[in-house]
């Protein structure tokens, strides 16, 4: 009896009102992720479902690989021709007038496009070697942004003009090594007003490949910066340093900006510990794979290359961050009663950090429903992990729109905190869940109960 009493004396002690809530955030936090990743997911499928094809041949050999894209698949499960059935809205043909891809692609609102050039049916049917032109339009570098229906139809034709070579000349084994190789595919990514003989799917893997560590820097540079403020405010509060300390002939604003200096300072060291640690890692994970540079030399020739610039805007940004974090704190930690309360009141900013941290890596913010991406830009550190990307890829309104926000909110921050820290709040106010029950049951103690 006396184990699950202290069992139940810790679980109490635990589980306070302030905990639960936490977990209660926690819980819509992922349930609000989670519907916002299921709407974007149908998107992906809807817009990776659509062909985008531009038929320069306009034979008959074109129009009948293209009829197949529009073959609903479910209707082939009986084997029955008679039974097939087709969607023409699968397939969206468009005209390519011009080498300016970038120009045409926006002109009719699309990011990809395969082209089938002039002479292919005849080549195909002749068994000799054709080639299709792959075109896409990066504007992020995001996961689930970069999924194009088109590669499932450069599969399709393949298969067919393959099909179609092996039913006129044969099964050999010359012809079927031959047929592998019948289809040629010409990929070009176009970035800006740059474009590179590329898949897009090879840039933007290596792409994440060197700018996988910005986020992770950023995430930890927040909930450190976060954590050295809110433990030295709660920890001076509850101890009852603070009374000594304001006492001292010292200005309260000094205080204050000493303690901020300090832990901006601590937490900047700890960015570039883990941004030349993680890139020394990366580098060598990356060494088995080395290919001669080829890599940075393709980024660079599409302009997604950080330059000194670049690196100076970034970390205009992140220093923002650290200061919005680091007033944010402050009131948080000023709020703080006791240690377990201190710990609880860094879920904000964890939750408010988690949300970009994860978006960010998936989707591009800017194709997100205008609700979901108000709040998302709500968030005061989403631009600064959309900061790189929006540099590399030229959406500099954004960018700049971002940092004006920043700056807005940040003096808000600072504004409130100085007014708490200059006044006897900074001693007094607490966030408590408790006071209630606690009177309540002094009460029942007082009525013999």
């Amino acid at each position: 009896m006396k184990f699950f009493s202290l069992l139940k004396k810790e679980i109490r002690e635990l589980l306070t009102p302030t905990a639960f809530i936490g977990m209660i955030c926690t819980l819509i936090l992922f349930v609000v992720i989670g519907e916002a990743f299921g709407g974007i997911m149908e998107e992906v499928v809807d817009e990776a479902s659509t062909y985008v094809i531009c038929d320069q041949d306009k034979s008959d050999f074109s129009t009948q690989l293209i009829k197949t894209l529009t073959i609903i698949p479910e209707s082939t499960e009986s084997g029955k021709i008679e039974d097939i059935k087709y969607d023409i809205d699968r397939v969206k043909l468009i005209d390519i007038e011009s080498d300016d891809y970038q120009a045409e692609l926006k002109k009719h609102d699309v990011s990809s496009v395969l082209i089938i050039p002039k002479g292919f049916g005849d080549k195909a049917q002749k068994g000799e070697e054709v080639e299709i032109h792959n075109i896409t339009l990066m504007s992020s570098g995001s996961m689930l942004s970069n999924i194009s229906a088109n590669d499932a139809a450069i599969e399709t034709f393949k298969a067919q003009v393959k099909s179609l070579f092996y039913v006129n000349n044969g099964l050999s084994t010359d012809n079927i090594v031959k047929g592998e190789t019948i289809v040629q595919v010409k990929d070009t990514t176009v970035i800006k007003d740059k474009s590179a003989d590329i898949s897009s799917s090879v840039v933007s893997s290596l792409l994440s490949t060197q700018s996988l560590f910005v986020p992770i820097v950023i995430f930890v540079l927040i909930i450190y910066c976060s954590q050295l403020i809110i433990g030295a405010i709660s920890t001076e509060k509850i101890d009852k340093t603070f009374e000594t300390l304001l006492s001292a002939p010292v200005t309260r604003i000094s205080i204050l900006s000493s303690k901020m200096l300090a832990a901006a300072t601590i937490a900047a060291l700890n960015a570039v510990v883990y941004m030349i640690g993680f890139s020394r890692m990366m580098n060598g994970i990356m060494g088995s794979v080395d290919d001669g540079g080829a890599s940075s030399k393709v980024l660079e020739e599409l302009g997604l290359t950080l330059t000194t610039s670049s690196y100076f805007l970034l970390g205009l940004q992140m220093f923002l961050t650290i200061l919005i974090t680091l007033a944010v704190s402050l009131i948080l930690g000023a709020l703080a009663k006791d240690a377990k309360s201190a710990q609880t009141l860094m879920m904000p900013i964890t939750f408010l950090s988690m949300v970009p941290y994860m978006l960010t890596m998936f989707v591009d913010i800017r194709t997100l429903p205008i609700i979901v991406r108000l709040v998302v830009y709500a968030i005061p550190f989403t631009h600064t992990f959309i900061a790189s990307e929006n540099i590399l890829f030229g959406h500099m309104n954004v960018y700049w729109a971002g940092f004006a926000y920043q700056l807005v909110l940040l003096v808000i921050c600072l504004t409130v905190a100085v007014k708490i820290f200059t006044s006897d709040k900074i001693l007094t106010m607490t966030l408590s869940f408790d006071k209630k029950s606690k009177a309540g049951k002094k009460k029942l103690k007082l009525f013999g109960k």
